[in-house]
C-alpha cells in the first residue's frame, strides 16, 4: 500500500473534524494507515533478508535501513540493519586495509572516508556500528603522507606556472584537510593569479571593458589581489566614452520638441548601469563646437588638448513629429431588444414568449495617431570618426470603438430591420450567444483614448529609450 504515504496525520484529521466524521471511523483510518506503513516495512524487511541470504550485506543493508525508516518499531529491520551495517562497514574497512598494503595513500584515504561517511549515516538513525581501528590507524599514517606529497607536487607546479594543476591538487588536499598548512594562501594565487595575467593581457592590448570586467570578477572572488584595484580603474579611465550632447536640429515644426528630447536623452544615458559612458557638462560641448566651427572656416586643425575631457560628440536631428487627432465618429446601428413574456392559461399551465423589438443604438469609433522620426549620431572628437548612429522612426496609435444604449444592454440582440413600425424579408435576428457577446462587449468596452499630449510623450521617451540602448550596447571592442 505505497500509495498511502507519506502523509500529514494532523491535516488528516483536521479533515475529518470538519467533515464531522465519527470518531469510530476516524480510528478505521489511523489503523489503515499505520497498517499501510507496517506493510511496507515488513515487505522490505524480506526483501532484505533475501539479499542477505545471497551474500549482498551492503545492498540488504540499504533495504533494511528503508524498513527501518518505514517502521522504526520493526525488530527485524533494526537488527537486520545493525548486521548486515557492520558487514558492509567491515567490507569498507577492509578495502582501507587492502588499498595500505598496496601502498596507495590516495586510495586508503578515500576509502577510509567513504566508511566514515557509511558509520555516519547510519548512526544519525539511532543505530551504533563500529568502525575497525585498524582502519583508522592506517588512514592516519597515510594522510600526512600524501597531503605532504601533493602539497609539494602543487607548489612545484605553481612555480612552473602550471596554474590549472595546481589548482586542482589544492583542491582536492582542501577536500581533505581545509586546515592544510597555508593552504589557502597558495590557492589563492593559483586561482587568481591566472585571471591577474589575462587582465593585465587585457589591458596591454587596449582591451580596457574586457580588462575592467576580468579585474572586477577577480578581485570579487579573491579580494585584494596584487594592484588589481589600480588596473581595473586604469581600465575603466582608458575605455570610459565621455559625451558631449550638442544642440539638436529640428526639422518638425514642432516647437521646442528637439530640446525635450535632448533632455530626456541626457536623463536616459545619466540613468544607463554602464561605467564606460559618461556624460560631460554642457559648457566642454560647446567649446568643442566652436572649436571645431573655427577649423572648418580657416582650414586648420582642431586645438582639443583641452578638451579630452570629452572624447565624443552625441548630435541629433529632429526629423518629424507629427500628431494627428481623429473626429470621433458616430454611427446608429439597428439590433433588436428582447422581451421574455411568461403566460398562464386557465388549467394553470405557464408558457414563454420571445418579443422581439426594434430599436436602434450608438456605436463610436475614434483614432489618434502620431509619428515621429530621430537621427543620431555619436562621433570621436579625437578622429572625427562616426562611433554609432542610427534613425529611430515611430508611428504610436490608439483606437477606441465602442457604444451606447438607452436601455437594457443585456437584452439587447444584434440584426438588421428595414422598417420600424412593419415587417420586411430583409429582417434578419442575430440572437446567437457568439453574436450576442460580441456586441455586449463593445457596451464595456474603453472610451477614453490617448491624447495627442501623450502619444507625442510616447514617442519622446521612446527616442530617448532608443539612443539610450544604441549608446550601452556600443562597444569599440567587439
Amino acid at each position: 500500500m505505497p500509495g498511502l504515504y507519506p502523509f500529514n496525520l494532523s491535516g488528516i484529521i483536521n479533515f475529518l473534524h470538519v467533515q464531522k466524521f465519527s470518531v469510530r471511523f476516524l480510528f478505521f483510518l489511523m489503523l489503515l494507515i499505520f497498517s499501510a506503513q507496517g506493510c511496507a516495512s515488513k515487505r522490505l524487511a524480506k526483501q532484505a533478508q533475501r539479499l542477505e541470504d545471497a551474500g549482498l550485506y551492503e545492498l540488504a543493508a540499504e533495504s533494511y535501513l528503508q524498513s527501518f525508516n518505514r517502521n522504526q518499531k520493526n525488530i527485524d529491520a533494526a537488527t537486520g540493519l545493525r548486521r548486515t551495517g557492520q558487514r558492509t562497514l567491515d567490507m569498507k574497512a577492509a578495502a582501507v586495509s587492502q588499498a595500505y598494503n598496496s601502498g596507495n595513500d590516495r586510495e586508503t584515504i578515500y576509502k577510509y572516508l567513504d566508511a566514515q561517511a557509511y558509520h555516519r549515516k547510519i548512526r544519525n538513525i539511532g543505530i551504533q556500528l563500529s568502525i575497525p581501528p585498524q582502519a583508522q590507524t592506517y588512514y592516519e599514517e597515510a594522510k600526512p603522507r600524501f597531503l605532504d606529497s601533493s602539497f609539494e607536487e602543487a607548489r612545484l607546479l605553481l612555480e612552473e606556472e602550471n596554474f590549472s594543476q595546481a589548482e586542482s591538487i589544492f583542491s582536492e588536499i582542501k577536500r581533505i584537510d581545509p586546515d592544510y598548512r597555508d593552504l589557502s594562501q597558495y590557492m589563492r594565487v593559483s586561482r587568481g593569479e591566472p585571471v591577474y595575467r589575462l587582465g593585465v593581457e587585457q589591458l596591454d592590448n587596449g582591451f580596457y571593458r574586457r580588462a575592467y570586467n576580468t579585474f572586477t570578477t577577480l578581485i570579487n572572488n579573491q579580494g585584494t589581489y596584487k594592484d588589481a584595484t589600480e588596473l581595473r580603474e586604469d581600465a575603466l579611465s582608458r575605455g570610459r566614452i565621455t559625451i558631449g550632447i550638442a544642440e539638436f536640429d529640428n526639422r518638425s515644426g514642432q516647437r521646442n520638441a528637439h530640446e525635450i528630447i535632448r533632455s530626456r536623452i541626457n536623463a536616459e544615458i545619466s540613468g544607463l548601469n554602464n561605467p564606460f559612458i559618461q556624460i560631460v557638462d554642457d559648457k566642454n560641448t560647446g567649446i568643442f563646437l566652436k572649436e571645431q566651427q573655427r577649423a572648418a572656416s580657416t582650414g586648420s586643425e582642431m586645438k582639443i588638448g583641452h578638451l579630452m575631457a570629452t572624447r565624443a560628440i552625441l548630435t541629433g536631428t529632429l526629423l518629424n513629429l507629427d500628431i494627428r487627432q481623429g473626429r470621433l465618429q458616430r454611427t446608429v446601428r439597428r439590433a433588436y431588444l428582447r422581451e421574455v413574456i411568461e403566460t398562464e392559461d386557465d388549467s394553470g399551465e405557464k408558457s414563454r414568449q420571445t418579443l422581439y423589438h426594434k430599436v436602434t443604438y450608438n456605436e463610436y469609433q475614434r483614432e489618434n495617431s502620431a509619428a515621429g522620426a530621430f537621427q543620431f549620431q555619436l562621433s570621436s572628437t579625437e578622429t572625427g570618426a562616426v562611433l554609432t548612429s542610427g534613425v529611430v522612426e515611430l508611428k504610436p496609435a490608439d483606437r477606441i470603438h465602442y457604444a451606447a444604449f438607452d436601455g437594457n444592454v443585456k437584452n439587447l440582440v444584434p440584426g438588421h430591420w428595414e422598417y420600424k413600425d412593419r415587417t420586411s424579408p430583409r429582417d434578419n435576428i442575430l440572437d446567437d450567444p457568439a453574436r450576442v457577446r460580441n456586441l455586449q462587449s463593445l457596451f464595456s468596452a474603453r472610451q477614453t483614448i490617448k491624447s495627442p499630449a501623450v502619444l507625442r510623450n510616447e514617442i519622446i521617451e521612446e527616442i530617448a529609450s532608443e539612443v539610450g540602448r544604441a549608446l550601452n550596447n556600443y562597444n569599440p571592442e567587439q
